[in-house]
């Protein structure tokens, strides 16, 4: 559906749509609450909830009333019967599969958020069901341990639905992390992030303005797994504490409220090569932080919040919610001696970084305001149209040139970036670190990232993960092209490579694993024979994958 004028937006903006909801809600039935020993009535708040893990089968999405504050029921949309939905998890190497239902009475699809997912599973607009039906989703997972998520990704409903409660984590798992003593089991904790605008009678309003169009839905009540003022008991031990902002537009500057440091330990894309010591990080809509935190340091009996402080942002309507406004997100409660043994490891997942001179061109994308919209390069999403196309296995530099007043944190599907310099700053902050999906780029700031689509063809999407500018149009199509077909015959040890003569510029990298995390480049040449480049090796371990990628 093409987005052009204001008149579209503002017909969706001030119609009377109370679908009140929650990105973040649960029912206490569908969840497991975390609570100490001592009596809840003795501490203000709510015990925090965390999200069941999945089972499998199927994923319904529908219309749900949860009390979500004690004596009141409030309306949300539910995945499995709560929100956040059920956490997946994933190990590497798996396939996942499952049945999406839409029983949510509108159109709706799902976006498996930092999956490296193929083209017609990865949540595309274009790829909705209408109210009632389902679709199956199946894919091997074969990308590096990391936290993503899933949510809705319907075409002009993806801030509403999301808000709603259409999103849950995706946890990708390798047994390979244990080698690192990480926390495990009660003591790695995911929590997802949300702000909201709630009435007297404790429901969730979304019925944005259009001045909330242009800076994004912000609210000024809390939640964290959906629980309004959470608490978590701990012991003094070490905790490894997932971070996912589920916030249609909200930016968190997350920090202990005492000041201490803590340590990041894994941004978007997995772990980091090393722990980074900070006092605090920024995290944007869509982003995803792992942190740990020592709580040795604190006596038992104490408490400690988790905040968000303040910073310069702008606001949506006069008087309304503002972006960097301090929020407290979380009061751990340290009510027990240790009784894990995981410390800081001084070493985590190997980086190699992409190197910058294999950059075949530089892609520059504008982001700017039209009116009250947001658009890239000057236009608005159009569901019909590809905006530009990709190469498969280039490297290429992204550009984010954004001319407007707003920060834009962009996402691109079926790939991760490196991030590789800010106009506004000489150092990467940490959390710029590793692997990522999502890049916030503030107001007035160019970002550039290295990128490469190296494993899945097809047509996907890259937008800002503020979800109102996403559904006013800030979005783009873009086309992964197919590789040269490459055919691997083997034959005991000795492996013959070949692909069309007539493809040119293709040269052979190999790797461990398929749609592994360091290919490399192969020095065998090749050479024509009966119409094709062939390169002849031999492979004695009798396990190697190859693929082709641009010189």
């Amino acid at each position: 559906m093409k987005k052009t004028s204001i008149s579209n937006l503002s017909r969706r903006c001030f119609l009377s749509r109370s679908t009140l909801a929650a990105s973040a809600l649960v029912s206490g039935a569908a969840f497991r609450l975390v609570v100490s020993a001592r009596a809840q009535s003795a501490r203000a708040g709510n015990p925090l909830r965390l999200p069941p893990d999945w089972t499998g089968g199927s994923l319904t999405v529908a219309r749900a009333n949860l009390a979500i504050w004690p004596g009141y029921s409030t309306a949300v949309s539910a995945i499995n019967g709560g929100v956040p939905g059920p956490t997946i998890r994933v190990r590497r190497g798996q396939e996942f599969t499952a049945r999406v239902q839409n029983s949510l009475g509108e159109p709706l699809v799902l976006h498996w958020h930092g999956v490296l997912a193929p083209e017609r599973m990865d949540g595309h607009p274009r790829d909705q069901v209408a109210a009632g039906q389902s679709y199956q989703v199946r894919f091997p997972v074969r990308q590096r341990a990391s936290t993503c998520w899933y949510h809705a990704h319907t075409d002009q409903l993806t801030a509403e639905q999301a808000y709603a409660g259409v999103a849950g984590f995706f946890i990708i798992e390798d047994p390979a992390e244990a080698a690192f003593g990480l926390p495990s089991g009660n003591h790695d904790v995911p929590l997802v992030f949300t702000d909201k605008r709630v009435s007297a009678s404790r429901q969730l309003v979304y019925a944005p303005s259009m001045m909330d169009v242009m800076t994004g839905y912000l609210g000024d009540v809390m939640l964290v797994n959906g629980t309004p003022d959470a608490w978590l008991s701990v012991d003094r031990g070490l905790y490894r504490l997932r971070l996912l902002n589920g916030s249609n537009a909200r930016i968190y500057k997350v920090a202990l409220s005492d000041g201490r440091p803590f340590h990041l330990i894994g941004t978007d894309g997995g772990l980091l090569a090393a722990p980074a010591a900070v006092t605090s990080v920024m995290l944007a809509p869509g982003q995803r932080l792992e942190i740990l935190v020592d709580f040795s340091v604190y006596a038992t009996g104490t408490s400690v919040l988790l905040r968000s402080l303040t910073f310069p942002g702008s606001g949506g309507m006069m008087g309304g919610p503002r972006q960097g406004t301090e929020m407290d997100l979380l009061r751990f409660y340290v009510d027990s001696p240790a009784t894990g043994s995981a410390t800081v490891p001084a070493v985590l997942q190997p980086f190699t970084p992409i190197n910058p001179t294999r950059a075949r061109r530089t892609r520059v994308f504008t982001l700017a305001m039209s009116g009250m919209v947001h658009t890239i390069n000057g236009q608005l999403f159009n569901m019909s149209r590809t905006d530009f196309t990709v190469p498969f296995g280039d490297v290429e530099i992204w550009e984010y040139r954004n001319t407007s007043t707003e920060p834009h944190p962009m996402h691109a599907h079926a790939a991760l970036c490196q991030v590789l310099s800010r106009s506004s700053a000489a150092a990467l902050p940490p959390e710029d670190g590793g692997w990522k999906d999502t890049v916030l780029v503030n107001a007035g700031e160019t970002v550039r990232v290295l990128t490469r689509f190296d494993t899945h063809p097809g047509l996907f999407v890259q937008h800002c993960h503020n979800l109102e500018h996403e559904d006013s149009g800030m979005m783009q199509n873009f086309e992964v092209l197919p590789p040269p077909t490459l055919a691997v015959q083997r034959e005991g040890t000795s492996v013959r490579l070949s692909w069309p003569a007539s493809e040119q510029g293709w040269v052979i990298e190999s790797c461990a694993e398929p749609a592994g995390v360091v290919w490399e480049p192969m020095t065998q040449p090749s050479a024509p024979v009966g119409g094709y480049w062939v390169v002849n090796i031999t492979e004695p371990t009798g396990r190697r994958f190859y693929r082709l990628v641009k010189t």
